[in-house]
This record gives C-alpha cells, structure tokens and sequence, in this order.
C-alpha cells in the first residue's frame, strides 16, 4: 500500500542515527550488544567506544516506539480493510501521529549522528560514503529494477496495470483504479527527491571532517515536511482503493499483510543473530 511510503522516507530521516546507518535494527540485543558491533566495525578504541554507548543506548530505547508506529499503521490498514467502508479521516490520523513522532526525533538524530561521526576515522567514513552510495544509486534507479528490459522509466499505466494483474482486479476496476494511481504516481519523483536530498546531506556531511548539526537537522525536517504534507492525499487513496476491491480482494489483501507482518517479525529475530 502506498501509505508505507512513510515508512521508506522514515528510515531516510533517520539515516543520521548511528544504529540506523549501522544496519543493527533487527532481533533483541541489549544495546551494550549493539554498541559493541558498532566499536569492532569502526576499529573504535576502548575509550572512543565508551563515548557513543551513551548515544547507542539513547537510540536503541527507541525501537520499541517505532516498532509500535509501524504496527499501528499494520493494524489500521487490516481494520479497514475489514471493513465494509474506509474511513480516510481515521487513516490520517494514524499516519499523522506516527509521523508527528517520527519528527520528534529528528534533533536526537542529528545529534547522534554528529557523535558517530566524531569517532569514525577517515577511512572508515570513507568506506560508509561507499555503501551509502550505493544505496543511494539504488533508490535513484527506483522501479527501474522491475522494467530491467527498457531504459524507460515505468508509467502510471505500466504500475496500475501490474497492481491490476496482483489483486486479480477486473477490467472495469483497474480503469477506476487508474485515477488513483495517476495521483500517486505524480507524487512519486518528489518523494524519491525528498529521500535522496537525506542521503546527500549524509554523504557530504561524511566527507567533512566535522558536523553541520543544524543544517543536517534542517534538511530533516524539510524531508520530513514533505511526506507530512502528502498523508492527506495517501489516505484518501487509501479510501479509493478501497471503494474499489471486493470484499474478497480485500480478504485476500488482508492475508498477505498479515503473512507480512509475521515474516517481518521472524525476520526481526533471525537478523541479529546471522549479522552478530
């Protein structure tokens, strides 16, 4: 669904939180786990490590609130979907929320950021300029991977009809449901634009030997402003969707969501543990 846009431009927001930029977001350790991993990859000496294990412990308490934020907007969608009506009014108030607290972390992570970046040398921020880079090349090719035959880019068209195909929408509902998507297909390159001017500030900021904290946290916020504005637009597509698909469609929506969400939870278990 198109209302976990929020949730790809949150993990763009919140590059600048070390444990974020450091992949350790995954199974249950304690955060004096977390902030070890972090110190054998950055080669931080004893001292360097005890300096961001008070900054780590910060950012790892907030797991459990974004967690939550995630499966609040998980329960919404599958309450709606249950239901004979959508209420988009409902929806954006769940994103909105969510969202409002996503935004409420943005100086922590800005300071956060600035205290990694502190303790890194040279060459190891050298070497996260190169993964974030490539991350960063990733998202710039967007639906592209898809569409690997062509050096075109997808079309509203192309994307309603592939949605078309995995919901087994019929024919008269996927040209109601095109209007939908041409609207969020408008919206997509400045969403795309939003999550790469992050990864810009981070990766210039990495390259400096110090930290503009003010203007990371600016570009934070303009990011965040970005999807805040949309939420409106996303839930009353929602509720088109909606109007749209049968009961049975969205019976059969509601089960891979929750088939969904189980693998996200498994997967939160089992990731540590390979990656430790």
């Amino acid at each position: 669904m198109e209302s976990f846009q929020l949730w790809k431009l949150s993990g763009a927001l919140l590059l600048g939180m070390g444990v974020f930029l450091f992949g350790c977001g995954n199974g249950d350790p304690e955060a004096e786990q977390v902030n070890a991993v972090i110190a054998e990859r950055l080669d931080l000496k004893e001292e360097k490590a005890a300096r961001v294990q008070p900054v780590t412990a910060e950012l790892w308490g907030e797991r459990e609130m974004l967690r939550k934020l995630r499966a609040d907007l998980y329960d919404q969608l599958l309450a709606q979907l249950k239901s004979k009506s959508a209420d988009s009014g409902e929806m954006e108030k769940t994103l909105k929320t969510s969202w409002l607290q996503v935004e409420n972390l943005i100086p922590k992570a800005a300071s956060a950021f600035s205290e990694y970046h502190a303790v890194m040398a040279p060459e190891k921020r050298a070497e996260m300029v190169e993964k974030i880079e490539k991350r960063r090349e990733w998202i710039q090719q967007g639906r592209r991977r898809f569409w690997s035959f062509s050096d075109e880019g997808p079309t509203a068209e192309d994307i309603n009809g592939k949605r078309a195909e995995r919901l087994n929408l019929t024919l008269e509902q996927e040209r109601q449901m095109l209007p939908v998507t041409e609207k969020l297909f408008d919206e997509r390159d400045a969403i795309k634009q939003a999550r790469l001017k992050v990864y810009d500030e981070v990766l210039a900021q990495l390259k400096n030997d110090t930290v503009d904290t003010a203007q990371l946290e600016s570009v934070l916020h303009s990011t965040w402003t970005t999807m805040d504005v949309r939420i409106p637009r996303v839930s009353d597509a929602f509720a088109s969707v909606h109007a749209v698909l049968t009961p049975e469609q969205r019976a059969e929506l509601s089960e891979k969501l929750e088939r969904r969400q189980k693998r996200r939870k498994n997967r939160r278990h089992h990731r540590w543990h390979d990656w430790h």
